[in-house]
């Protein structure tokens, strides 16, 4: 290479070496001072320095500490003496799990971050100091980043680079598209050798491969802002939904005990998605989850419970109400009730003597019709359209169990 050359930001170690002491307003000259005093001080004032720049784009962990140090190694000279050279030696110490590594040791993704942050902060400082304006082109950027450290690329983008110069990128990561903003993507699709590449911002006319990245990131931004608060219920499905939120308001219309008004009632889409919900979810929104003891995955929630994700006074089943060994949430109704409502939604004529003995009503139905109930929704549906006439011919016994269940769930409320 040249000597003469000048080196870009990111070009070599060195380089980005000295990008990271420019960030910090020093050079190699004051943190060699012969003074112990000066050079120590020096140094510290470094380490803080990037370790709040670090600690403001890394939010994966916040306790990272950078230590910055000179060190000494001796080394032969052509000459066939030895020479002490010193060197700049990075530290990474991360108080969260009280160890200290080199920054050669770090994951790949923080070496490439923080070597990003450190080189693109000088197109910073040559801004500052009256540059020429900066067209800065990015091919995958950040790929060696996981989601949500990708977010935290974005932002650096935003705030740091896109304020002093034109950023554009290329990617196929749905974590580097925000949905806020999508006025400013491009889709870039290959057409074949009849067409060659083209670039439209027009969603409606590309091939699914390439809206995907888009439906990817509108689908992270709509999980993110779906639940708000800690105040969900998780519940298997939309008949669930509906019994909870009619019966609630019907409730509150009488005075009597409702679910809280504080409560979110989130469908999961069915059984088996529960617990998968839990695991991804609950950390961060400690939900309460109502499920039907007899429903698949209910082992796999108690093995959440056992695993801390979710805890024990959060896992509400119908069975702690009705009495009855896994019980459906169609069991907090008078069978006479139930009953009721599953004829006039199917147009069917069961009687309660008719129907096969058990405790499980939906099991009952199903054993006398000779098929399995699966239709959850049909009577759901029927109440929801019809609640001006349902409603006030409920039992006390269904009222009752609704309102324990009502008063089940909102003793979960976070404090």
């Amino acid at each position: 290479m040249n000597p003469d050359r000048r080196q870009g930001p990111g070009d070599s170690p060195p380089q980005t070496a000295r990008a990271l002491l420019t960030r910090a307003e020093t050079d190699v000259e004051a943190i060699q001072d012969e003074d112990w005093t000066a050079r120590t001080a020096e140094l510290e004032a470094v380490s803080n320095d990037l370790t709040a720049q670090v600690a403001e784009y890394w939010t994966q962990n916040t306790e990272l500490q950078i230590n910055i140090a000179i060190d000494k190694v001796t080394e032969p000279t052509p000459q066939g003496q030895t020479a002490v050279a010193r060197f700049l030696k990075i530290g990474v110490r991360d108080a969260r799990h009280g160890f200290t590594n080199s920054f050669d040791d770090r994951s790949t993704g923080f070496r490439w971050f923080f070597s990003f942050l450190a080189a693109f902060s000088e197109f910073e400082t040559r801004q500052a100091d009256g540059g020429r304006p900066l067209i800065i082109l990015l091919d995958e950027p950040a790929m060696t980043l996981h989601g949500r450290a990708q977010q935290d690329f974005l932002r650096f983008i935003e705030e740091r680079l896109a304020p002093t110069a034109q950023v554009i990128y290329t990617t196929h990561s749905p974590f580097m598209v925000e949905a806020d903003k999508l006025e400013r993507v491009r889709i870039v699709e290959d057409l074949g050798p009849d067409v060659g590449a083209t670039v439209t911002r027009e969603v409606l006319s590309v091939s699914e491969d390439s809206l995907f990245p888009l439906q990817g990131a509108l689908g992270y931004d709509i999980a993110q802002h779906l639940f708000i608060g800690n105040t969900n219920v998780l519940v298997e499905g939309t008949s669930d939904f509906t019994y909870l939120t009619v019966i609630s308001d019907h409730l509150k219309s009488l005075g009597r005990h409702h679910l809280d008004d504080r409560w979110r009632i989130l469908p999961a889409g069915g059984a088996a998605n529960m617990p998968a919900f839990v695991a991804l979810m609950g950390r961060s929104l400690d939900v309460t989850v109502l499920v039907d003891e007899s429903r698949h995955g209910m082992q796999r929630l108690r093995n959440l419970v056992e695993a801390g994700l979710l805890t024990k006074q959060r896992l509400v089943t119908i069975s702690e109400i009705t009495g009855a060994s896994k019980a459906d949430i169609e069991d907090l109704f008078d069978v006479a009730d139930f009953l009721d409502l599953y004829n006039r939604a199917f147009a069917v004529s069961l009687t309660i003597q008719g129907l096969q003995p058990g405790d499980r009503i939906i099991d009952r139905i199903s054993r006398t019709e000779g098929a399995d109930f699966t239709d959850h929704g049909r009577p759901a549906d029927f109440l929801l359209r019809n609640r001006d006439t349902v409603l006030p011919v409920l039992s006390a016994t269904s009222l009752d169990r609704f309102e324990a269940l009502f008063d089940r769930i909102n003793a979960t409320l976070p404090t």
